[in-house]
């Protein structure tokens, strides 16, 4: 790792990022960018990632001298061609559960958008959001899931729905369109195209049935949004219990409570007698 102090007025590009301040410098004409604070921006503690970073990246480190908010500040700087195994070194299920959405965002964001502003010196189409974060809550337990059941990696998971509803992040989804993407990943699941490679399909843990059209029930809570899902097998139904007895009945089938069951057979059992 090299020391560098440069032209700050040249060579530093000010990226903002959901209420972040990053960085994206020129070093010998390749860019990098600060890992500070894109750390704590993630809501991540610096130390413990600072020595991360230096024991798996060193051969794409360098300390550089930029102007920042505090002042002129020394700052560990990444390679950006290496910043997304970086990201990708960040377990979303062992974060603490109130920065796992911003470190999802960063893992599916931080790179691009440092890029475009290395290349192009903006965001050429920054989204709107559609939902909330408890919007989508739902879906990334539901990925979440899979992950674990799975051994998948939550990134090609979320870009099948990139792909499938033409999105490039998952807040741009719509609510009725959060249900149908949950619908559609359980939907791989059930068909088995979710497995790895080298597992067969007789392994797919039960708690996920292995064959079925792709229905899923979905839990509402009271304002209609959805709260979690479970796919449902071939043979499997949904039905208020009135319906329940009255489709039994209507098959033949004796659908009573257990007294007033017993209490038949007690009275014709005393006119046999």
């Amino acid at each position: 790792m090299s020391n560098l102090a440069i032209n700050p007025t040249n060579c530093t590009i000010n990226v903002p990022f959901h209420g972040a301040e990053l960085y994206v410098i020129d070093h010998n004409g390749e860019p990098y960018t600060p890992m500070k604070p894109i750390v704590e921006g993630m809501g991540m503690d610096w130390k413990s990632q600072f020595i991360k970073i230096k024991q798996r990246f060193s051969k794409g480190m360098v300390e550089i001298t930029i102007p920042t908010a505090g002042g002129i500040q020394k700052m560990l700087c990444l390679a950006l061609r290496k910043l997304a195994a970086w990201l990708n070194t960040i377990s979303p299920n062992k974060v603490r559960p109130e920065i796992r959405e911003r470190v999802i965002r960063y893992q599916e964001e931080c790179d691009d958008v440092l890029y475009e502003y290395w290349t192009k010196g903006q965001v050429t189409n920054p989204r709107k959001s559609e939902t909330n974060v408890d919007d989508r809550t739902p879906l990334r337990g539901l990925v979440n899931r899979i992950m674990g059941k799975t051994g998948i990696h939550y990134q090609p998971l979320y870009k099948m729905i990139h792909r499938e509803f033409g999105v490039n992040h998952i807040d741009e989804l719509t609510g009725k369109q959060i249900a149908e993407a949950m619908e559609y990943l359980a939907g791989k699941v059930l068909e088995g195209e979710l497995l790895p490679k080298d597992q067969a399909r007789s392994t797919l843990p039960s708690a996920i049935p292995r064959h079925g059209p792709g229905r899923v029930l979905l839990y509402l809570n009271e304002n209609g949004q959805v709260k979690d899902t479970y796919p449902l097998t071939e043979d499997q139904v949904v039905m208020s219990f009135d319906a329940f007895v009255s489709y039994f009945r209507k098959k033949g089938w004796i659908v009573a409570p257990r007294d007033e069951v017993l209490g038949s057979l007690a009275g014709a059992v005393q006119k046999i007698c």
